[in-house]
């Protein structure tokens, strides 16, 4: 937390007493613009981006961890500052390349947002070019060569290619063949949870990160809740316990605090009281998938999810019920059969489970329910705020 935070605060920037001062600083997917207690291994990515600083190219990199441990809080920050330091962006190509200096361009992808071969490309020119990149009504081979010319008259580029290897999103050799396709001048830089050893890419450089010890963690939080809450909302032995529980993993720890907020200022109340708390930690099951996941989909899933989730239990006790329901709702315009496809194509994504309801008599194959695998209470307070704010 900077300087400028702290004064803006002690002006009366929660002077309203609310616990929930600011969603988006305890938000699990927002990041800092600098990360805390990943010196480490921010050291070790810098060393191995050693080379752009003399106008080189780095050699490809792999930085893998599991959820919740600044992979994409670290890398994020970093090659946005990096940007900042790059050369200046061409509109106007020659048709020659340009003599080097400086550092390369330094690109952040998120394939959970653009998880096809035609984003990557869409996202990546865009961040290199001044010119406007087309959407729509452009073919993915013309991106290509849009950015081919680009790359060969600009500068170098560095391409962070986040969230690799997920259900949703291509897996970190299929991303590389991509960017190899268009210019050896873009070096990629993938993240992913899986350990090198469990993928098909073999990086000149892998950087681990492991998960955030407890006191780094305690760190981490308190620093996030002197931003995000009211003065005093949370203790510091709130703060620890959440630490422990969530055994090094940033991302559930932030959606613990953040859903016993919510749940406190729906409570009408000043500070974040044990049952708060334990109402946050109970909205985040365990294993729980990375809230970004949920938030990166279409609109129409992430509507079907938001009325999932707000069922009531009797509603939610088998899947044909939970369908017959949501496919009746206002806001969803499909049918209680595409309802339960959809439903049942996020489960497989592991974003829901199917669990065997409990049955008191009768013969027959006992009904399933479904159980979302990631923080509800978040999730609808940030569907709810990006649908009030349009």
């Amino acid at each position: 937390m900077n300087i400028d935070d702290r004064i803006e605060r002690r002006l009366g920037y929660d002077a309203s007493g609310g616990v929930l001062v600011d969603v988006d600083a305890v938000s699990p997917v927002s990041h800092v613009d600098s990360p805390i207690g990943r010196g480490p291994a921010l050291e070790r990515l810098l060393d191995a981006l050693h080379p752009a600083f003399s106008g080189s190219l780095p050699p490809p990199v792999y930085v893998h961890g599991p959820k919740g441990s600044g992979k994409s809080a670290v890398v994020s920050a970093l090659f946005d500052r990096f940007a900042a330091h790059s050369g200046p962006r061409r509109a106007i190509q020659t048709s020659t390349r340009a003599p080097e200096t400086g550092l390369p361009e330094f690109v952040y992808v998120d394939p959970r947002a653009a998880p096809t071969r035609f984003g990557v490309y869409h996202d990546t020119l865009a961040a290199v070019t001044d010119e406007d990149v087309p959407d729509h009504g452009v073919g993915t081979d013309d991106l290509a060569e849009s950015l081919r010319d680009t790359v060969r008259t600009g500068t170098d580029v560095v391409v962070a290619i986040d969230h690799t290897n997920e259900p949703d999103t291509p897996d970190a050799t299929t991303v590389v063949e991509w960017l190899a396709d268009v210019s050896g001048h873009i070096v990629p830089v993938c993240l992913g949870r899986d350990p090198p050893d469990a993928i098909a890419w073999e990086p000149d450089v892998a950087v681990p990160f492991d998960p955030y010890r407890r006191h780094v963690l305690v760190e981490l939080l308190t620093s996030r809740c002197s931003t995000g809450l009211g003065r005093n909302a949370l203790t510091h032995d709130q703060i620890r316990e959440v630490a422990e529980w969530a055994s090094g993993d940033a991302h559930d720890a932030l959606a613990a605090i953040t859903g016993a907020a919510i749940n406190a200022e729906r409570a009408g109340v000043s500070t974040v009281r044990p049952r708060d708390l334990d109402a946050g930690i109970d909205g985040v099951p365990k294993p729980c998938a990375a809230l970004g996941r949920v938030l990166a989909l279409s609109a129409s899933r992430k509507r079907l999810l938001y009325e999932l989730v707000s069922l009531p239990e009797r509603d939610r006790s088998s899947v044909n019920a939970a369908t017959e329901t949501i496919a009746s709702r206002e806001p969803v315009e499909l049918s209680a059969s595409t309802v339960r496809r959809v439903l049942y194509e996020l489960a497989d994504a592991g974003l829901l489970d199917r669990v065997t309801a409990e049955r008191s008599a009768g013969k027959g194959r006992p009904p399933s329910r479904l159980v979302p695998r990631f923080p509800t209470l978040v999730f609808r307070e940030l569907f709810d705020r990006a649908a009030r704010s349009g």
